[in-house]
C-alpha cells in the first residue's frame, strides 16, 4: 500500500508541476486537477477527453480482469449475466462479454433490471423464471451497491438454490449490515483494497458532531456505523463496552467501510504532500517576485506497479451446501480423451456434443475439437487416446489360413511327386508310352516346382522371395501349358499327317515338342529377366491395407509383373484349349486332347474368378487367394490329366495294354 501511495504521489505531483506553469495557466485560467477517492468509471481514465483527473482507486478495467480471470481460474464457462438499465453499466457489459469471448466463456442469459427501486411483480417473476431455469450455475450481477440491494430487496436472488453469485459492486455499510439481507455462502465479490484506517477508532471517539454537515443523513449514518451503541451528540464518548470479549466499537464499526475511509484518507494525503512538495521546490525569490511564474524541470512520470496475478484460495471458500465439491458451471460436460466436440446448432460454442474420434485418429486433450491422425506406422488405441504401434502382419505358417495353405500345397506338390513316381515305374506300360511320356515326366515335375514355390508367397516377403515368387510360378506354369500344347499339338500333326496329300511328315518327331515347350517357356524366361532389370521387385511396408495393420509385401512392380506373367500364361491356356478342342473328335486312343480340353477349361476358370477376388481382396488375404488360385489350377491340371491314367495304371492294369490302347477302349 505504501508503494502505491508513494507512486501516486509523485505522479500527482508530477501533474501539479504541469498545471500550475504559467503558459498553461494563461491558456486556460480554469484547470484545476481532480483526485478522485471512488470513482473506477474506466471511460475518466481516457487522458484526451479528462487530462486532469487522477484516482486514488483502480479503474473498473482492473475488475474486469479480475472476473475473467476468475472465471478462467474455476473453468466457469457457463454463465448468466445481470445488469442495470444504465448507459455507463451496458458500456461495461459490452466491454466484459468481448473479453469473456476471448477466453471462451458463454453467456446464457442476460437479464437488464430497472436502474432505480421500479420492480413490477411481473418483472419480478420473470427475473426468478429466468435464473431458475437456466443451466449456468454462476451469475454475474454487475451495478452498484445500490443496484444489488434492491435486486435483493425486491427479487430475492440470493435465496435461488444452486446458483454461485459474482458481485462487481463494493460492499456498502448500510446493505450488509442488515439483519435480514445477508449473503449466502459461495457468493463472490470484488472489492477495493481496504485496511482499518489508523485512529479511526479514536476519531469516532473523540470528533465534535459540529464540525460536520447538519441533516438526517449524517445522523442516519452515524447511527448505522456503530449501531448506535456510540451517542452522537456528547463531546466524548465512551464506546468501549465488551461485547463477546471483543470492544463493541470494534465488532459494530464495520472495517470494510473504515476501508474506503483509508481511501479518502490517502487521497488526502496526496493531494498535501502534493502541494507541499510543489511549494517547497519553487525559489523563495520567484515566488516572492511572481507567484504566478512557476518553472519546473526534470519531470518524471512514475513508472506503474508490476502486474499482480490473480491468486485464489480455494480453500477458504465455503461453497454453498448444495455444492458438495467445486461447483461447476458449464453447458456441455467437458469431452475427454478419446472423443471431440461437435457444434450444436443454434447453441453458443459452449454448447455441444461430444462425439468419438474415426477410425485411424485420435484425440489425447479435453475438449478437443479436432481428432488428429495417427502416423502411417501407427494406430489409436483401443481408447483412442494415443497412437500405438500397428501390429506388423504377413502370410505366415503361423496363421490358421496359412497352415492350410502350407497342408495343400504339400499335399499337391507330394501327389504329383507320387503320380511321377508310378509314371517312372510304370514308364513301359501302353498308357504312359501313348502322347509321349517325357512330355509328361515334365508336366509332373513342373506341377511339383509349381506348388512347392507356392511356399514362398507363405512366409515374410523379401526382395528375393518377392522376385522368386512370381518368377518360379510363371516359368514352371508356362512349361506345363507349353508341354500339354506340344501335346496337343503333336497328335493333330501326327493324325493329319497320314492323310493322303497332306506335307505335315516332316513335323512329326520328337524335335516339334521340344521346340514348343522351350520357345513358349523361354518368352517367359525373358518377360520375367526383363522385369528384374527394369523394375526390380522389393518389399514395403502397407500402412493403407488393413485396419490397425502393417502388412508386409511386395510392390507394386510384383503386381504388374504378375499380372503381365499371368496375361501371358493365359495366352498360352487359350492357344492349348483351342487346339486341344479341335482334336477332341479323333479316336479314343488319342483320349489326351479330351483330358487337356477339360483341364485348361479348369485352370482359365480359375484364373477368370481370381482376378475380381484378388483385386477385392486386401493385406494378407491378397496374397492368399493369389497361393489358392496357384494350387487350384495345378490340382485341376493334375487330376483333370493324370488322374485317370493313374486309375487305370493301379486298378485297371488288365487295360493298360497295347491292344486296348489301340482299340481306343481306355
Amino acid at each position: 500500500m505504501l508503494i502505491i501511495f508513494s507512486m501516486l504521489l509523485e505522479d500527482f505531483y508530477n501533474f501539479l508541476s504541469l498545471v500550475f506553469a504559467v503558459d498553461e495557466i494563461n491558456r486556460n485560467p480554469n484547470i484545476l486537477p481532480n483526485i478522485s477517492f471512488a470513482s473506477q468509471d474506466p471511460l475518466q481514465g481516457d487522458k484526451q477527453k479528462f487530462p486532469y483527473f487522477y484516482r486514488a482507486v483502480p479503474s473498473e478495467n482492473t475488475m474486469y480482469a479480475g472476473v475473467v480471470a476468475l472465471l478462467k481460474h474455476f473453468g466457469w464457462k457457463w454463465i448468466g449475466i445481470i445488469y442495470p438499465d444504465s448507459d455507463s453499466c451496458i458500456n461495461a457489459i459490452k466491454v466484459i462479454k468481448k473479453m469473456l469471448t476471448e477466453i471462451g466463456v458463454c453467456i446464457d442469459f442476460t437479464l437488464i433490471v430497472p436502474a432505480i427501486n421500479d420492480y413490477s411483480p411481473a418483472r419480478i417473476q420473470q427475473i426468478k423464471f429466468t435464473i431458475a431455469r437456466s443451466t449456468a450455475n454462476v451469475i454475474l450481477v454487475y451495478g452498484s451497491k445500490n443496484d444489488v440491494y434492491y435486486l435483493e430487496l425486491n427479487v430475492h436472488i440470493t435465496q435461488i438454490p444452486k446458483k454461485i453469485w459474482i458481485h462487481t459492486a463494493d460492499s456498502s455499510f448500510r446493505m450488509f449490515t442488515q439483519e435480514n439481507d445477508t449473503m449466502v455462502n459461495g457468493s463472490l465479490r470484488f472489492i477495493i483494497n481496504k485496511k482499518e484506517n489508523p485512529n479511526f477508532i479514536k476519531f469516532i471517539k473523540e470528533v465534535n458532531p459540529s464540525r460536520f454537515p447538519p441533516g438526517r443523513t449524517f445522523t442516519t449514518w452515524w447511527d448505522e456505523l456503530c449501531a448506535n451503541r456510540c451517542p452522537f451528540n456528547p463531546r466524548r464518548r465512551n464506546c468501549t463496552g465488551v461485547e463477546n470479549g471483543r470492544l463493541i466499537v470494534y465488532s459494530h464499526c464495520n472495517l470494510r467501510f473504515t476501508g474506503m475511509s483509508d481511501v479518502v484518507y490517502n487521497s488526502v494525503y496526496i493531494l498535501a504532500y502534493a502541494l507541499q512538495k510543489l511549494y517547497q521546490e519553487i525559489p523563495i525569490t520567484e515566488r516572492l517576485n511572481n507567484k504566478y511564474k512557476l518553472k519546473f524541470q526534470d519531470l518524471h512520470s512514475w513508472k506503474a506497479a508490476p502486474e499482480k496475478q490473480l491468486t485464489i484460495d480455494t480453500e477458504a471458500i465455503i461453497w454453498e451446501s448444495n455444492f458438495t465439491k467445486i461447483p461447476q458451471s458449464v453447458c456441455s460436460e467437458s469431452c475427454q480423451p478419446g472423443r471431440r466436440k461437435s457444434t450444436w446448432e443454434g447453441q453458443p460454442v459452449c454448447c455441444f456434443y461430444c462425439i468419438p474420434c474415426p477410425e485411424g485418429q485420435f484425440s489425447n486433450e479435453t475438449d478437443a475439437v479436432v481428432c488428429m491422425d495417427c502416423p502411417e506406422d501407427e494406430w489409436p488405441n483401443t481408447e483412442k487416446t494415443a497412437c500405438v504401434q500397428k501390429l506388423i502382419t504377413f502370410l505366415s505358417h503361423e496363421d490358421p489360413i496359412g497352415i492350410v495353405l502350407t497342408f495343400i500345397a504339400i499335399l499337391s506338390s507330394v501327389t504329383a511327386a507320387v503320380v511321377l513316381g508310378i509314371f517312372i515305374r510304370y514308364q513301359d506300360t501302353p498308357v504312359v508310352k501313348a502322347n509321349n511320356r517325357d512330355l509328361s515326366y515334365l508336366i509332373l515335375t513342373s506341377l511339383i516346382l509349381t506348388s512347392i514355390c507356392s511356399l514362398l508367397y507363405i512366409e515374410r516377403p523379401e526382395r528375393i522371395s518377392c522376385f522368386l515368387r512370381q518368377a518360379i510360378f510363371g516359368i514352371t506354369f508356362s512349361v506345363s501349358v507349353s508341354s500339354l500344347l506340344a501335346k496337343t499339338a503333336i497328335v493333330v500333326i501326327a493324325f493329319n499327317a497320314t492323310k493322303p496329300g497332306k506335307s505335315l511328315k516332316k513335323w512329326v518327331g520328337p524335335k516339334v515338342p521340344k521346340y514348343i515347350v522351350l520357345i513358349s517357356s523361354f518368352i517367359q524366361v525373358f518377360i520375367c529377366l526383363l522385369w528384374l532389370f527394369i523394375a526390380p521387385p522389393s518389399a514395403y511396408n502397407n500402412t493403407q491395407a488393413e485396419i490397425a495393420k502393417v502388412v508386409v509385401e511386395c510392390d507394386k512392380t510384383t503386381a504388374i509383373a504378375f499380372y503381365v506373367i499371368l496375361g501371358y500364361l493365359g495366352v498360352l491356356a487359350s492357344i492349348c484349349f483351342i487346339v486341344a478342342s479341335f482334336s477332341r473328335k479323333l479316336p479314343d486312343a488319342f483320349n489326351d486332347a479330351k483330358l487337356i480340353t477339360f483341364s485348361m477349361l479348369v485352370f482359365i476358370t480359375v484364373w477368370i474368378f481370381f482376378i475380381p477376388t484378388y483385386l477385392s481382396a486386401k493385406g494378407t488375404a491378397t496374397v492368399a487367394v493369389e497361393v489358392f488360385a496357384i494350387l487350384a489350377s495345378c490340382s485341376g491340371m493334375l487330376g483333370s490329366i493324370f488322374a485317370p491314367k493313374c486309375y487305370i495304371i493301379l486298378l485297371k492294369p488288365q487295360k493298360n495294354r497295347k491292344s486296348f490302347v489301340l482299340k481306343g477302349s481306355l
